[in-house]
């Protein structure tokens, strides 16, 4: 059998995606980690890649749109609960999410799928108004600010801006604060147990909101009408292997109940690929969130997002 040139698919420095490189379905495919920021910049200025992980309310937003120069399958090689996000100042008053009503919060893109999930949580779980806060972001977006968002931008460093007191708050996805000793930060989250929320939360829901799914452009799909099959086929064998390591569990002490807590917690399966029922009602719950926050009018359905293998 004669093999098509290899497809390198891009994407996050994960234990459970390095394994991707190999045939699949007669495809031959390789792995490039890069920072994911940079893969979604770059596929959205230039369609820079073939094949790549990609944020999920930029796709649905872009899909909403009509632009059907990318499809996705059904893989989410990254979740995150974002309940603990919201950083603030040590001595600050805020103690829940429910206190940043009225607020001044710093957020990189206004746009990204972990912002559209946090507005979503403010509103839904915590009563806030989001007309009430004050989204303080850079000017330099992946997406225009839907009409009537309640925006300022800035060139100011927000996490400058935050230990200065401008703003009240952040959206800190890797605060340099945090890689200082416990002894000398001067930031926390706001709230006090966010895990303990983050459990309640998922028992209470079923949520376990997804942040990434796995793009292919149309014009590389056209050329290589396999190549669905074998990136699902190779997502799923190396997430197979990383669970079979338990990746982690012989460097971290008690990691290994760790392990086995959580995922009993989720199942036995953290990151389920497919269009599971859980699955479906995660993307539904972020197309709603995107048309309440003004992004998109009509979420696409299901069937219309991603290609099923």
């Amino acid at each position: 059998m004669t093999l098509s040139p290899e497809i390198v698919v891009h994407g996050g420095d994960y234990e459970h995606a390095l394994g991707l490189a190999g045939v699949h379905a007669g495809v031959r495919l390789g792995y490039e980690a890069m920072r994911v920021q940079d893969i979604f910049t770059g596929m959205l200025e230039t369609r820079r890649f073939e094949a790549c992980e990609f944020s999920l309310a930029n796709y649905i937003t872009l899909r909403a749109a009509g632009q059907d120069w990318l499809a996705a399958v059904p893989v989410f090689p990254w979740r995150a609960f974002r309940h603990s996000l919201a950083v603030t100042r040590r001595g600050s008053p805020l103690t829940s999410l429910s206190d940043l009503a009225g607020r001044r919060i710093g957020v990189e893109d206004y746009s990204m799928t972990a912002a559209v999930w946090f507005r979503g949580l403010l509103q839904e779980e915590y009563g806030v108004d989001l007309r009430s806060i004050r989204w303080i972001t850079h000017a330099k977006q992946r997406f225009p600010f839907p009409s009537g968002a309640n925006v300022e931008t800035t060139d100011a460093d927000l996490e400058t801006l935050l230990d200065d007191g401008a703003i009240d708050a952040m959206l800190g996805f890797a605060p340099r604060d945090a890689r200082l000793p416990a002894s000398e930060r001067t930031l926390r989250t706001v709230l006090p147990d966010p895990i303990a929320e983050e459990r309640t939360y998922y028992a209470r829901t079923g949520i376990f909101p997804i942040m990434h799914c796995v793009v292919i452009r149309s014009d590389v799909l056209e050329r290589h009408p396999a190549l669905p099959d074998a990136v699902v086929a190779a997502y799923a064998s190396a997430k197979e292997r990383a669970y079979q390591r338990q990746l982690g569990t012989t460097l971290v002490p008690w990691s290994k109940a760790h392990w086995a807590d959580t995922f009993e917690v989720f199942g036995g399966d953290p990151l389920a690929y497919g269009l599971t029922p859980g699955n479906r009602r995660v993307v539904e719950r972020l197309g709603d969130y995107l048309k309440q926050q003004g992004f998109i009018d009509t979420a696409p359905a299901i069937e219309k997002l991603f290609i099923r293998p």
